[in-house]
């Protein structure tokens, strides 16, 4: 239940196809979203526009007055200087545009403005995979590769704001050539237009394929599921091409700890979350393997939590952190409540039914039957939002299996799992400090019944 004093931020994520916003908590909870089509060929007042219906809806569904905003945080896909001025975004037409001057004087409130993916990974860092570190890259092979370095808790702008272009740093001087005008840069090898245009280069030349019988034989547009069940099917000609795009990546991960000394790197995007178990393996032996570093700590090597929020939240804990919270009171997770009687309460609901708390700390009901034996499919709606830690509340007498699928799943995402009655789950899980979820089952007011 929200506080009516309850103050918040709105985080922006401007893409080039939609716009999505989020009203959240100073702690990092979504209290409301919201999404909005991009505008075909649209110019900055129609951005403008639709940055105004965005903020006016989220206050609407979130009952919020414009007074409770402390701040506003955008993202948008290009260079954004150290001022908040959007010097250039090529796949939509905000270059130029003082994006931070114009936000804060119709607003009155302080907004950040900074590039997508340098603030997906701080997002990343804020509430996801990199909760616990303070030097991070975070790499996000989608159609291209986009990329992102935290030093020290801050993440690196450089002089004009277009530092951290990691998708552009070369990996094959005599490689293919990439959108930017230079040749071998990552991204023209590891981004997924690159892999698109190296898997019907092979069809060209005669190879076969499953990708022609799931996405048709001109292989217009292949989509990172696509590629994952490819490489489920050991298909020699998408295995070889994203072999090819693992060992660049893996390449450019040692080059990249070699000029940083980074704590940890952080692989998220489309690519990295249908396919991370072929390419995050790889990028761990290479760092493991580097003779230079052979005497200091490797890097973690983990895939991204937050999926499409990161950006967004990335925006939000931009604009948090030159904010005065001291008189701000606010919790990210809900506390549950043990009563003698065997009821649990989330936030004053009683649990009378199968429920859980996601990992972003929403109540939620499965959306399947439960029943004793523990599906891959429920496991991946309870691990939804990347818990590191998973509690199942359970009657005294209930017994849980899980199917080979499922504890494999929880084994591949390194997702701690723990197995309590409702009494001891609740006391663990208010104790956890971890990114966490707890499932209720069955409801813990028949503890104790069969």
């Amino acid at each position: 239940m929200q506080s009516k004093s309850e103050k918040y931020f709105i985080g922006i994520d401007v893409g080039g196809t939609k716009v999505y916003g989020g009203l959240v908590t100073p702690a990092g909870m979504i209290a409301a979203q919201h999404k909005e089509p991009t505008p075909p060929h649209a110019g900055p007042r129609d951005i403008l526009k639709v940055i105004g219906i965005m903020v006016k809806e989220l206050l609407k569904v979130g009952n919020v007055a414009r007074g409770r905003i402390l701040g506003m945080g955008v993202a948008v896909p290009g260079i954004v200087d150290n001022s908040g001025k959007v010097v250039i975004t090529p796949n939509i037409n905000l270059s130029g545009t003082d994006l931070k001057r114009i936000l804060e004087k119709k607003y009155k409130i302080r907004v950040t403005v900074g590039n997508d993916v340098n603030l997906g990974v701080l997002g990343e860092k804020w509430l996801g995979a990199g909760r616990k570190a303070q030097n991070i890259i975070g790499l996000f092979p989608g159609t291209g590769v986009g990329g992102g370095v935290i030093v020290k808790g801050d993440f690196l702008t450089g002089y004009q704001g277009a530092a951290a272009e990691l998708g552009h740093i070369c990996v094959d001087p005599q490689g293919p050539a990439c959108t930017c005008g230079n040749a071998g840069c990552l991204e023209a090898v590891a981004g997924r237009w690159a892999m698109e245009r190296d898997i019907r280069a092979a069809v060209k030349k005669g190879e076969k394929t499953i990708l022609t019988d799931l996405v048709g034989a001109k292989l217009e547009q292949i989509k990172s599921g696509a590629l994952a069940k490819a490489l489920a099917a050991k298909d020699p000609a998408v295995t070889r091409v994203m072999t090819r795009a693992a060992d660049a990546l893996a390449e450019a991960c040692v080059t990249l700890n070699h000029v940083f000394n980074t704590e940890m790197f952080i692989l998220g995007g489309g690519v990295v979350e249908a396919c991370g178990d072929f390419f995050l393996p790889r990028i761990e032996r290479a760092l493991k393997k580097d003779p230079f570093f052979s005497k200091l700590q490797t890097p973690k090597v983990v895939a991204a939590k937050l999926g499409d929020d990161a950006v967004m939240l990335g925006a939000v804990a931009a604009v948090r952190q030159g904010t005065d919270l001291r008189t701000v009171t606010s919790t990210y997770y809900p506390r549950l409540k043990y009563m003698p009687s065997g009821k649990v309460f989330v936030n004053a609901i009683e649990i009378d039914k199968p429920l859980y708390v996601r990992a972003d700390g929403k109540l939620k009901e499965p959306e399947e039957f439960v029943p004793p034996h523990i599906t891959h499919d429920l496991v991946e709606e309870l691990t939804k939002k990347g818990p590191d830690t998973l509690f199942i509340a359970i009657g005294l007498k209930k017994r849980l299996s899980f199917s080979a699928k499922a504890e494999n799943y929880l084994k591949k995402k390194h997702i701690n799992i723990h197995i309590l009655p409702a009494s001891a789950a609740v006391k663990a899980y208010n104790a956890c400090e971890e990114r966490k979820a707890v499932f209720f089952y069955p409801a813990p007011a028949r503890t104790g019944k069969s």
